[in-house]
């Protein structure tokens, strides 16, 4: 077989792992969908090894989607109308309702999981018409649509910086299109566009091409058609079982850029989510803005020496918060449990932060609990006595998930559902334990600020 090339189209491969083909009863499935910001990542198995989770009664499959431009670009048009990528996926979970059975797979209980941009595709496909019976379970890591890096606002501007940087400088989406047909897929890898020119910067701005609004009055088939928040509150999620979650300090991913974001960091509004200062005028963005900064660095001016008050920031703002709100509207619109998590293991096994020379720094990195599911051979990452434990722990949660729907059915700890009474929270660590809003002090926090503003009256009286 051909080597696959980055950057080719030539990129949709499905792998399936099963130890049976012919199984005294099908067997349940679980389907990974990659991170990576929407941008780079792939599934397979130098990464996504299937050894840990073939040691359990499941079938596994993995698969790639087209990525970034190729992916994600978005001309508002019918031939371009925005998330390709999502419906390679949509595709490739109709391919497994049709075919896994023919690999032992139960195509009647399939579960979706992904982490980072694979966890907000998983949340897509449950507020999306497109995946509709395509899947009975679904279990997000680290990412959820709501979160403000999953969608993109000015996918058309995107497009035309696109034309710009390879030699087109055009107003029109059909020249800009059919210039972008002629060239090869290699020139839009690695593609480094400036700063838009808008009102608000953000740092989700750095991600280019991704997730969509797709324009109602394109007659293609949508597979996004409202803002996630407005979806989430209007009720229109998958009622099935769900596993949420994040590691105990995701913010380190973005923190450890501090040196190139300081300049950033210090204007106003520079740090409260978009989506807040797209909904109120200056005056309030400014108030919220000082708010955050008392909160999290008693009100200085923010420095290099500050990066564990950034991480801090960034878990909150970029990730947590808003997976606790995915969590919270869920468990109000759902009949079928909700189970929230926070990954809070350290072992050698934990890569990130030590690659990012991080090691000074509390708590589990973005991504870093996926050595704990997956065979990681690409890097050098142990297997050892503390370790082993945790992976199996997590993987038999994850598996007795995929089964049943109920994370530790038939095992010696009981992982109870997120309620908005009780906002259990299932932690997985070394030793694991079930408790209440652990991170009260910062979801609080976040809770009253997006509460004032989008339920409130949109002043800052917080």
């Amino acid at each position: 077989m051909d080597c696959i090339e980055v950057g080719s189209e030539d990129c949709l491969y499905i792998n399936v792992y099963s130890k049976s083909l012919t199984p005294l009863q099908p067997l349940p499935v679980l389907v990974w969908i990659h991170g990576g910001g929407f941008y780079t990542g792939s599934g397979n198995s130098d990464f996504y090894g299937p050894e840990f989770f073939m040691e359990h009664d499941v079938v596994l499959v993995t698969f790639n989607y087209r990525l970034e431009v190729l992916g994600f670009l978005c001309l508002d048009n019918e031939d371009v109308p925005g998330n390709a990528g999502l419906k390679d996926q949509v595709m490739a979970l109709k391919w497994v309702k049709n075919n896994i059975s023919a690999f032992g797979g139960d195509p009647d209980n399939v579960t979706i999981f992904g982490c980072s941009a694979g966890a907000a595709s998983t949340s897509y496909h449950l507020t999306s018409k497109m995946s509709k019976g395509l899947f009975n379970k679904a279990i997000c890591q680290s990412g959820v649509c709501l979160n403000e890096w999953s969608y993109n606002l000015y996918a058309k501007k995107r497009a035309f910086q696109l034309g710009q940087l390879l030699g087109k400088e055009t107003e029109d989406e059909l020249e800009l299109l059919d210039f972008l047909r002629q060239l090869p897929a290699s020139s839009f890898v690695n593609i480094k566009l400036p700063a838009l020119d808008v009102q608000h910067k953000d740092m989700v701005d750095s991600i280019y091409f991704g997730p969509v609004i797709e324009k109602s009055y394109l007659k293609v088939e949508k597979f996004i058609t409202e803002s996630p928040y407005d979806a989430m509150k209007g009720g229109k999620v998958a009622d099935v079982p769900i596993i949420v979650g994040y590691t105990s300090a995701e913010g380190i991913e973005s923190a450890r850029k501090i040196n190139d974001l300081l300049k950033y960091l210090s204007n106003v509004g520079s740090i409260v989510p978009r989506e807040i200062k797209l909904k109120v005028n200056s005056d309030v963005v400014k108030c919220i803005d000082q708010k955050i900064r008392d909160k999290y660095f008693n009100g200085k001016t923010i420095t290099k020496n500050m990066l564990q008050e950034l991480t801090d920031l960034f878990t909150y703002s970029l990730f947590t918060y808003n997976i606790y709100r995915f969590a919270k509207y869920c468990a109000k619109i759902n009949s079928n449990p909700l189970y929230l998590y926070k990954f809070d293991a350290e072992t050698e096994r934990n890569y990130a932060k030590g690659n990012y020379k991080m090691d000074h720094l509390k708590g589990v990195c973005h991504a870093d609990e996926l050595p704990y599911l997956f065979n990681v051979t690409c890097l050098d990452i142990p297997l050892t006595d503390n370790s082993i434990p945790i992976i199996k722990e997590m993987v038999g949660l994850w598996t007795s998930f995929a089964r049943t729907g109920n994370p530790t059915e038939s095992r010696n700890i009981t992982w109870k559902p997120y309620t908005s009474k009780t906002k259990n929270c299932f932690i997985i660590s070394k030793t694991c334990v079930c408790c209440e809003n652990p991170d009260s002090d910062h979801i609080d926090f976040w809770e009253e600020i997006y509460a004032n503003v989008f339920d409130g009256d949109t002043k800052c009286n917080i």
